[in-house]
């Protein structure tokens, strides 16, 4: 037997062991996808239409209180919010966690478009169905990029913007061919994601890896992780997310380019953590100093998601940044520090 017939048995037989696997996870998932879209477990659980999607969210703090809007990165959802929301909440802010889909129990748009313009089109309808008139938008990782694309297309609504690790990609290159031919066919990239995003143990192992203190990745943090992995269709989701939202082609994208940036004059926080394996430190002092008015707080010890990390100095640097009380009476602007002033935030 020849070598060449010999690799071209070995190729094959990889493959088919690739594609078992990744048959085995697709049937998984769909064994485990039972909950239907738009619900929302506990009492917690509220629902806004926006363009005839039915948007799961959570609310921390009082009605009348200075809106503050969080958007989750990929794979989390409104709950993970949950440590800094609650103190925000306390301290008078009325705190509002959407679902962005694919992620969490909000229904998913049927056109399965996740690109940046269309996730920034999701944020202003939300804040229009909650009639916010101005609020504070706050982003995180993945999500920094729907949040940035909602700034700038809806800048006299935003009082303030705070950018959490958040991954812009300020240097957007076009799609790899073979990437989207491999994402073309829904059947192959909903098994991508089966076996990647949409998967429980790879989500667990992911959320190791973006903590500083492994500790903190408990099996309630995990279990919280998990929960929306339930619903039906989140693989086929997560799929098209991948297609459009993470291999999308960004080259147009008004929140990827630096000029608009560096035009846009929202007072700003940047929280980072010193040890982001994700989004690196360097990321983030970029765009502090690209934005005209912006503060870089920098965590040492902590890794990618802060506000699971160390809320306490999330909260703690959130407050300094609004002055609370002074976002009542319209005082913000007075808050807000020039990017030389970079605060360092240590135990």
């Amino acid at each position: 037997m020849t070598l060449l017939r010999l690799s071209a048995i070995l190729l094959a037989t990889l493959f088919g062991a690739g594609a078992l696997i990744l048959a085995a996870f697709a049937g998984m998932s769909s064994l485990r996808e039972v909950l239907p879209p738009g619900t929302g477990p506990g009492e917690q659980a509220r629902h806004a239409t926006v363009d005839g999607l039915n948007l799961h969210y959570r609310q921390w703090g009082p009605d009348d209180g200075p809106p503050v809007v969080l958007v989750h990165g990929a794979v989390a959802w409104s709950e993970t919010w949950r440590d800094i929301a609650t103190p925000l909440g306390d301290a008078g802010y009325r705190v509002l966690a959407p679902d962005l889909p694919p992620f969490g129990y909000s229904e998913r748009p049927v056109d399965a478009d996740y690109s940046r313009p269309a996730q920034a089109r999701l944020l202003q309808g939300f804040a229009e169905a909650l009639r916010l008139d101005d609020f504070i938008l706050v982003g995180h990782s993945f999500g920094g990029g729907a949040t940035m694309e909602a700034a700038l297309a809806m800048r006299e609504k935003i009082d303030a913007l705070v950018l959490i690790d958040v991954a812009l990609n300020l240097s957007p290159t076009r799609p790899k061919p073979l990437v989207g031919l491999l994402l073309k066919t829904r059947p192959t990239r909903t098994a991508a994601a089966a076996t990647s995003f949409a998967n429980p143990i790879v989500v667990s192992l992911g959320l190791r890896s973006f903590v500083f203190d492994k500790a903190l990745a408990t099996n309630e943090r995990l279990t919280l992780y998990h929960a929306p992995l339930d619903v039906e269709g989140t693989a086929a989701a997560t799929g098209d997310w991948i297609r459009t939202g993470l291999f999308g082609d960004l080259s147009a994208a008004p929140s990827a380019q630096r000029d608009n940036l560096a035009a846009l004059d929202i007072p700003t926080l940047v929280v980072w953590g010193r040890e982001d394996t994700v989004t690196p430190l360097e990321q983030g002092e970029d765009i502090a100093g690209l934005l005209p008015d912006a503060r870089l707080v920098i965590l040492d010890a902590v890794n990618h998601i802060p506000h699971i990390e160390r809320p306490d100095l999330v909260v703690e640097a959130l407050l300094e940044f609004l002055l609370h009380p002074g976002l009542a009476d319209g005082d913000l602007t007075a808050s807000t520090r020039p990017i030389e002033s970079i605060g360092e935030v240590a135990d």
